[in-house]
């Protein structure tokens, strides 16, 4: 029953377009905190690509459980960059750099794919690549932050 209930949802979110977390728009691509990044966040980062249902699930359907989660709040950050994109974003080095140049910095060659970096941009966890098909996903990445965090 719960994998019919997440094929409605993912079924719901696709028919609407996809409208970012809760609704908030598209999730923010700056990875430089203002005052200096913080050794102890966590920063989730969604490679994605335009018009990617598996993208749009992952942002809409499982992203929003971690902003949501009391275990996470305030230790993650959540950010996207399309790896098709030449928009600027500021990297962990505070530099202005296009989005493709980051996914191609992470070797990021194909979407969705999820990396659990640290404030310097350090790897903390492994990636987490493709989407979700039996319902597993939302799993899957609560065990990558948990070991994301404990490092």
């Amino acid at each position: 029953m719960k994998l019919l209930a997440r094929l409605a949802l993912l079924a719901g979110l696709l028919l609407a377009g996809g409208v970012g977390v809760h609704g908030r728009g598209p999730l923010e691509s700056s990875l430089h905190e203002a005052g200096g990044n913080r050794a102890d966040l966590l920063y989730v980062v969604l490679f994605s690509l335009p018009d990617c249902p598996y993208c749009v699930a992952v942002r809409d359907a499982y992203l929003p459980a971690l902003i949501d989660d009391p275990r996470f709040r305030g230790r993650v950050r959540i950010r996207e960059v399309s790896i098709s994109s030449p928009r600027l974003l500021t990297d962990f080095n505070g530099d202005r750099i296009p989005h493709t140049d980051l996914a191609r910095r992470y070797k990021v060659k194909f979407a969705p794919t999820v990396l659990f970096l640290d404030a310097h941009g350090q790897p903390r966890a492994d990636a987490l690549l493709g989407g979700d098909s039996v319902g597993l996903y939302g799993g899957y990445l609560e065990n990558r932050v948990m070991q994301g965090l404990a490092r």
